[in-house]
């Protein structure tokens, strides 16, 4: 598929990052594809190279002529989404206005594509949605359980990333633990390493938590990540030596890990709307409940 085009970017997506604004604007391309267009010239701002963080502004003049037909990522996440998967997302939905989704996500669905997690809730939304386009604002990890904000318009998806940056958004999480945690409240504080091509970048993480319960096996503890890293609660949890049940990517040998799902649990969300705060609760799902009952938390 040859694609040859010029665009003027509009007051819409002002400070838009134009990885982000390519996907949305022109084709789903796959980032690695971005990527090397935007470092070979083949998509140029204002005639000039540019990185895939680049926040675009008013009047850019934005040149693009690619062939993406002989990308083999088209193929590779490509997802068609079907109308009993969107029955199942919309019988979810906790509550919904003009400008922002409430979602009850289920464990074992992703928020977005990537390449291991071709269904995913946003496209599956998008592509039934004849009056809305939902944006990201946040994630939750696929095995992971519970509330999540989608903004149903562009100006509201900035007010909300504007609140996460500013930390307005608090999120609460249930979770069960391995082992008996020694404290009964605390403040998790390390600094969490990730992989960024060739390149090693740390980043603060912090989380409060507070035991509900717990027992000589495990403990049932409510946490509120300050930060927002990658798999942070996991991480976190891990790091001190009672990880959560069942996570299969950070787990000690010691303990078995024959629980198939993650007891992980998007619980609350709490944040600001029309001046005035938003807070939405929502129950564990059953697996969850099952485990807390015959555990003896």
């Amino acid at each position: 598929m040859i694609i040859s085009e010029y665009f003027v970017i509009e007051a819409d997506y002002e400070n838009s990052r134009i990885d982000r604004w390519l996907k949305n604007k022109v084709y789903k391309f796959h980032q690695s594809f971005i990527e090397k267009s935007l470092r070979s010239g083949k998509i140029k701002v204002n005639k000039k190279k540019v990185k895939s963080s680049y926040k675009l502004q008013i009047g850019d003049n934005v040149a693009i002529n690619i062939d993406y037909e002989k990308q083999e990522e088209n193929k590779k996440f490509s997802y068609q989404a079907s109308m009993y998967e969107y029955k199942e997302i919309k019988n979810n939905i906790i509550f919904e206005n003009k400008d922002y989704m409430i979602l009850n996500k289920p464990a074992g669905i992703a928020v977005q594509s990537g390449s291991k997690s071709p269904k995913n809730i946003i496209d599956i939304l998008n592509k039934f949605s004849d009056e809305k386009k939902f944006y990201l604002v946040h994630r939750i990890d696929k095995e992971t359980s519970g509330l999540i904000i989608l903004a149903c318009n562009r100006t509201f998806a900035q007010v909300l990333s504007e609140q996460f940056r500013n930390k307005v958004v608090k999120k609460n999480y249930l979770a069960i633990l391995y082992g008996c945690l020694p404290v009964n409240e605390g403040t998790l504080d390390h600094n969490l390493t990730f992989k960024d091509k060739s390149k090693v970048k740390t980043f603060k993480a912090e989380t409060d938590f507070f035991v509900l319960s717990k027992n000589k096996d495990f403990s049932y503890v409510q946490a509120n990540p300050i930060t927002g890293r990658k798999h942070q609660l996991r991480r976190q949890f891990f790091h001190i030596n009672h990880p959560i049940v069942g996570d299969d990517k950070y787990f000690i040998p010691h303990y078995k890990n024959n629980n198939k799902y993650l007891m992980l649990h998007s619980h609350e969300v709490i944040f600001e709307y029309l001046g005035k705060k938003k807070t939405y609760k929502i129950e564990a799902p059953s697996q969850f409940k099952v485990f807390l009952k015959e555990s003896g938390l």
